[in-house]
């Protein structure tokens, strides 16, 4: 499941790409589109203004936004909120070299409380109450971060008494985690609160820290920062499962041996599809065909062998879901290319197409699913890929050779045949929760 994406709906004046590569001017992108476009041979090239015309990358959104189907409420975010602006209030305003005379340190400082006082804005614009606890979760990351640093230069604080804390939120988490009870009525919802839950118990529950510090101030500060996650994780866990709990009728009972069922099942499926698939041949072949075929089959069989070991049965369901998407994408991808339908684009209208295609299948599957809460866990990781191909599209100028963008092209691939496949492998899922 993918975790710790930040997205938001902004009204920011959008500037084009080729409007950034004008203001940047055309030394500094001179030296990377020099290297570039040096073709070889008669390999096509491509004019980058024929390419699809982009926002800056901090301006952009991922097109499918993750979320849970449980009502956060208000006052879960009030209090997260405030407890940002609490730690933010400690701080000394500006904080300056009397305060903390070592520039690196006070950096590092001043950089977590502004990212702490953006993750507050992020999450007043958020487009899910997901993304939003997220973004929360973040700016009390940074906003502790600061105030635990500045309290070693105020008063010589030091790690234990933070150590100590973390230690006991941990040892919260995982009595949360054992007696965390998997109610409710409709097993497809409870498999996608649950897993959040589930996987919220299990960051809280991490003890493996490991300190990049540079200073006995900065140390004391990663401290705070860790501690203050954890209590987070926590935190937004014990108010997803009060939210869904009482989102239930009174005689709710579990769906846990459900969810194990499935989960079962469905990972059967998925281990008889690895075993399936033909042995991997070492090819020199680098196109984005080959690309995408690589990548989707290494995603799909990564960690198959752990999964029932894993966070628990719900995530286990999800992840499972995931994973048959990706097999079935990859079986669209491997009839594409038999089909000859994978040549690299040789041209900028062709690459606009491309793009195109996988956006609409993006809005497609999520529109005309059934369950669409389930075929969003999916389909935020396909609008990953797309993000990623439309980043790789603005970094270049003039005429570049067709293959420089055969990694954007994969990953636009990539995402058209995962959004496809979701809706299959979502009905699978639910077919799995729902058999009994």
């Amino acid at each position: 499941m993918t975790d710790e994406t930040s997205e938001t709906d902004d009204d920011w004046t959008r500037m084009t790409r080729r409007g950034v590569l004008a203001l940047a001017g055309a030394s500094a992108i001179a030296g990377c589109s020099s290297i570039d476009s040096v073709g070889g041979g008669s390999e096509a090239t491509i004019d980058v203004y024929n390419l699809p015309d982009i926002q800056r990358d901090e301006e952009r959104h991922v097109p499918v936004p993750p979320s849970v189907p449980v009502d956060i409420a208000t006052s879960h975010f009030d209090a997260a909120r405030e407890r940002v602006r609490s730690l933010l209030a400690t701080l000394p305003t500006p904080l300056g070299s009397d305060e903390i005379p070592n520039g690196h340190v006070r950096k590092h400082l001043t950089d977590a409380a502004g990212d702490a006082s953006d993750g507050l804005d992020d999450a007043r614009t958020a487009r899910t109450g997901l993304i939003a606890l997220r973004s929360l979760r973040r700016a009390r990351k940074n906003a502790r971060y600061a105030a635990a640093g500045w309290s070693v230069a105020e008063s010589g604080r030091t790690a234990a008494p933070l150590r100590e804390e973390h230690s006991q939120t941990v040892s919260e988490a995982r009595k949360t985690r054992q007696e965390h009870e998997y109610v409710g009525t409709d097993p497809v919802r409870a498999a996608l609160v649950h897993a959040r839950v589930e996987a919220g118990l299990e960051r809280a529950s991490e003890t493996d820290v490991v300190s990049r510090a540079e200073s006995e101030l900065l140390s004391v500060a990663e401290w705070g920062e860790t501690a203050e996650s954890a209590q987070a994780y926590l935190s937004d866990a014990h108010h997803m499962q009060a939210q869904f709990s009482d989102s239930l009728p009174s005689d709710a009972g579990t769906v846990r041996p459900t969810l194990a069922d499935a989960a079962e099942t469905l990972l059967a499926d998925v281990r008889d599809r690895q075993a399936d698939l033909p042995p991997e041949t070492a090819a020199d072949d680098r196109s984005p065909g080959q690309m995408v075929v690589d990548e989707l089959r290494w995603r799909a069989e990564s960690g198959i062998s752990r999964l029932m070991d894993g966070v628990g049965p719900a995530s286990a369901v999800v992840d499972a879901n995931g994973r048959l998407a990706r097999f079935r994408a990859l079986e669209r991808i491997q009839n594409r290319r038999e089909a000859e339908e994978l040549a690299r684009p040789s041209d900028g209208t062709a690459v606009r197409d491309i793009r195109q295609t996988a956006y609409d299948a993006l809005t497609a599957a999520l529109e005309s699913s059934s369950h669409p809460d389930f075929v969003r866990t999916v389909l935020v990781d396909a609008g990953h890929k797309v993000m990623t191909a439309d980043r790789g599209l603005i970094h270049y100028e003039g005429e570049i050779t067709a293959s420089t963008l055969d990694r954007s092209v994969a990953d636009y691939w990539h995402a058209t045949a995962l959004a496809r496949s979701a809706a299959a492998a979502t009905e699978q899922t639910v077919q799995a929760l729902k058999s009994d």
